[in-house]
């Protein structure tokens, strides 16, 4: 039976972060993954035509950028492997039915500018906006990039001050009630609210407002697109692995982990095989794969695996499509818009409410699609002079009439409206331009990566009682289990889904109970 300090269960870029710090600790690690490849949602490869690189999953990496895994460097992933990444701007076009649009600027002032024409009141406000919402997170006191506190003792916290009272407020509200309270344009009221749906819950959701707050991340960190892909990121966390002395084992899926005495000790892989665990082993699945696919209830506290079986999943799911194209789209609106890496087409408020309404109840949309051109900042990702597009929109898993599985005859309908909507906000996206396309409904998100439970990319919702220290589960919120030796880590984990490098706060909380010191081993 292989043998190793820790055994790390599926190579997620979280998965791979917290790897390469174990194993920087001078930790035996092991990492285990199903597919021939590792990456999980964060991949890139030729999906369309040979040449053009496409992100079938996530493919901005802005969070990330916050995190001291890359600011700081810690792992060396730029210096050492070559991770690069560059910042687009005009990073964001928010695109409207009149063809106007509202374009963020890395700097605030022409972004004022481009505000101005829908209010020039929201322009100053959005100053205002800008400065406010580093202090009220800030008085959340909920790092990102560690571990969160106990909720109680947050909520506690923040209840002792004026600035935690106002942060309290507004983290219990809607985003659209934010987005109102500050803005009067309904032009900025959308386009904030469609920001802080990417959560992938709806903006009238209590709970939500915190979200919203994150918009001026535009300004401070950037959009960011790895160079040659999101698997750039990926790749070069593989090769730090191994570097430190880490192995990965690829077509390896884990069918179970093996307890005793209340211990984690092994993982069972699916040709029967045992893979051991001295210290530790990291599960990066999804919550619900691990605790009711993975182990017996008789090694989980009475009524766990049904707590876990009643984890809420996000509002809605996701629709992708990649596309080669033989030019860059142009819009309608022009100017900056046509410069921008990143378009979305937004509708006015009532048909915005409508969309999600119809999420709720099965109703597919086609009317805000997300439109990302990697190439205008990236030309490495497609032959010279051609481009890349990935085009994104929110959909139902379950579908009214005939749930999921309906998905596999209404894909290409759907896929074709999301098309035709960008085709009446542009003017060359007629079949001539378009080289070759893929496209992935929700259900075939699910399959191409089973801890996308329910076709859920952020696998489970991030309602209040499911985020901070609440994810996944009250009291379980800091990437321990009720399993010594077993940890968790990945979406199902603060600080949630997408691109964060969120495995580095696991990787302290595994070190602490250790007694390895997090901060020497990141400073050797």
């Amino acid at each position: 039976m292989p043998q190793h300090d820790v055994v790390v269960i599926g190579g997620g870029h979280n998965g791979l972060v917290a790897a390469c710090y174990l194993a920087k600790a001078g930790l035996d690690v092991c990492v285990v993954e199903m597919m021939d490849h590792v990456g999980g949602g964060v991949i890139t490869a030729e999906l369309t035509v040979p040449g053009f690189k496409h992100d079938p999953a996530a493919t901005m990496q802005a969070t990330i950028q916050a995190n001291p895994l890359i600011h700081r460097d810690e792992l060396g992933l730029g210096s050492r492997y070559g991770l690069k990444y560059l910042f687009p701007d005009p990073q964001l076009a928010v695109v409207f039915p009149d063809e106007r649009a509202l374009v963020v600027h890395r700097d605030i002032d022409k972004t004022c500018e481009s505000i101005a024409q829908f209010s020039p009141r929201d322009a100053e406000t959005y100053r205002r906006f800008c400065e406010a919402a580093v202090p009220t997170l800030k008085a959340g006191g909920i790092p990102t990039f560690s571990p969160a506190p106990p909720f109680g003792q947050m909520v506690s916290s923040m209840d002792g001050s004026e600035e935690g009272r106002e942060f309290l407020r507004v983290m219990l509200s809607s985003t659209m009630d934010m987005a109102e309270e500050w803005f009067e344009s309904e032009q900025m009221r959308v386009a904030l609210a469609r920001f802080a749906s990417e959560v992938m819950i709806g903006p009238w959701e209590k709970g939500t407002g915190g979200y919203m707050f994150g918009f001026p991340h535009f300004h401070r960190w950037g959009v960011a697109f790895a160079e040659g892909g999101s698997g750039a990121l990926t790749g070069a966390l593989a090769a730090c692995l191994r570097d430190s002395g880490g192995t990965i084992r690829l077509s390896s899926p884990v069918t179970a982990v093996k307890v005793a005495g209340g211990e984690a000790g092994a993982v069972v892989l699916a040709d029967g095989q045992e893979v051991s665990a001295r210290r530790a082993i990291v599960s990066n699945l999804n919550v619900k794969q691990l605790f009711l696919e993975m182990l017996n209830g008789e090694d989980l506290p009475e009524g766990f695996q049904d707590r876990v079986r009643h984890l809420r999943p996000s509002s809605f799911s996701a629709f992708n499509q990649a596309l080669a194209l033989n030019e860059a789209p142009k819009y309608k609106a022009g100017g900056d818009v046509d410069r921008a890496a990143m378009v979305e087409v937004a509708p006015f408020v009532e048909d915005f409410i409508g969309a999600f309404e119809g999420f709720n109840h099965g109703i597919p949309s086609s009317r805000m699609p997300l439109v990302v051109v990697s190439t205008l900042a990236d030309p490495t990702r497609a032959p010279a002079g051609k481009h890349t597009m990935y085009l994104y929109h929110y959909e139902p898993y379950r579908l009214q009439p005939g749930g999921a599985a309906s998905w596999d005859n209404r894909k290409q309908e759907v896929a074709d409206a999301v098309l035709e909507e960008l085709r009446r906000h542009t003017t060359n996206m007629g079949p001539e331009n378009i080289l070759g396309r893929w496209m992935s409904s929700p259900l075939d998100f699910q399959r191409s990566n089973p801890a996308f439970v329910d076709g859920d990319i952020h696998h489970i919702a991030a309602f209040l009682n499911q985020f901070y220290s609440n994810r996944p589960l009250p009291g379980w919120g800091r990437y321990r289990t009720p399993v010594e030796k077993l940890y968790m880590t990945g979406g199902s984990t603060h600080p949630g889904a997408g691109v964060t490098g969120g495995g580095r706060a696991t990787a302290q909380v595994i070190m602490e109970d250790m007694g390895i010191d997090f901060k020497e081993v990141v400073a050797g």
